[in-house]
């Protein structure tokens, strides 16, 4: 109860931070509008978060973050020297106008349903269509919805508050307004990259009759989004005193996209630097697949076990070695790194669905791996 307090705190604190930033902001700008010709020079700065080459390993959360010397900022002006720079700063300037009145005109609902389906509909859910109602309201201005993104991630990282406190992720309500989850009786939780997957596990009911105890089982279906990867944080942060731990485990193909997954889901991702210490899963376990998995057996699974890289798959790999400090030489997974330029070495990958014909199928070998990793 203590910490939904805290949340709920820290909740008020960052919608207060919103209001305040978006309504001096207005402010400002309304006073330079009513100023003659030569004074009315209007500008607007944001915060810039750092690019994927600029980006450490925060060594106490375990996240992947910005580096503090390379954060920019970006002022847009009116008059501008560039068309461009006008369409920027008219466009950050209507979706700040368009949120403050959105926000103010939902903010009397409230709800302390913790019931977390799609079909929850309460104030919050309403604010979390704001950015593709803004977009929907003038898609000729906006452009492209990525553009409405851009904006909202800029706002959020200039205000310091997450994305979430500008209610424009997700249908789902916040994962902090549940009252409880029941997690006592978990002993492991599986992150599966494939729905596919993750539904023949599911109907296998493996999640109950697992040698290793009772388990959950969880797919973001392929790039997680940030709700599945705070359902999991919550998971983590629940379980932080047990004395038994919580073992969270990933099950991913044995490609360059797979490895990205579930480093996105331990790190986090380089879209969301400013939020990753509040979403990773430090204690995040690889369970495969792994190219040298199928390596290791071919008289079991065959020739046809491997697939070749694509040239798309090529500049993946190359790009995750050279560009992230997760893969670094000097960085925490060196064996990550190890089994991507294995990768490319052997020009090869493999697929989950593989593992349907080893012995005792799917289950059979998840089984064994986590017998091999605990």
């Amino acid at each position: 109860m203590a910490s939904q307090s805290i949340q709920s705190l820290e909740l008020r604190e960052q919608d207060a931070s919103v209001r305040e930033y978006i309504g001096k902001t207005l402010v400002t700008l309304v006073h330079g509008l009513t100023l003659p010709p030569p004074e009315a020079h209007l500008s607007l700065s944001v915060k810039r978060r750092a690019n994927s080459t600029s980006c450490i390993i925060n060594p106490i959360t375990g996240a992947l973050e910005a580096s503090p010397r390379v954060e920019t900022t970006r002022t847009y002006s009116w008059p501008a020297k560039t068309a461009y720079e006008e369409w920027k700063f008219s466009m950050t300037c209507t979706y700040t106008a368009l949120l403050y009145s959105l926000t103010c005109l939902y903010s009397g609902h409230s709800s302390n349903s913790g019931y977390l389906g799609p079909g929850h509909s309460d104030g919050t859910a309403h604010l979390q269509k704001v950015n593709r109602d803004i977009y929907y309201i003038d898609p000729g201005f906006f452009r492209a919805q990525y553009v409405v993104d851009g904006v909202i991630d800029d706002l959020a990282y200039t205000i310091g508050v997450d994305r979430e406190a500008l209610s424009v992720d997700t249908l789902i309500p916040r994962i902090e307004n549940a009252d409880e989850i029941e997690i006592s009786r978990v002993r492991w939780v599986l992150v599966i990259e494939k729905e596919a997957v993750f539904h023949r596990l599911a109907r296998a009911a493996y999640h109950t009759r697992a040698t290793a105890g009772e388990g959950l089982l969880v797919t973001g279906k392929g790039y997680p989004d940030l709700s599945t990867r705070l359902f999991l944080r919550k998971l983590f942060d629940l379980a932080s005193n047990r004395i038994v731990p919580l073992r969270f485990y990933a099950l991913t193909d044995g490609d360059p996209h797979g490895i990205a997954i579930m480093s996105t889901y331990k790190y986090g991702s380089a879209a969301h630097l400013h939020e990753n210490a509040r979403l990773s899963i430090p204690r995040l376990q690889w369970l495969g697949l792994r190219v040298s998995d199928i390596i290791a057996v071919p008289e079991v699974l065959g020739d046809k076990a491997l697939l070749s890289l694509t040239g798309r798959d090529r500049k993946k790999i190359i790009s995750m070695l050279y560009n992230s400090p997760v893969w670094a030489s000097d960085g925490p997974e060196l064996q990550w790194r190890v089994e991507l330029q294995r990768m490319l070495f052997l020009n090869a990958k493999a697929e989950i669905e593989i593992l349907y014909e080893c012995s005792g199928g799917l289950e059979g070998w998840i089984e064994r791996r986590m017998f091999r990793q605990e």
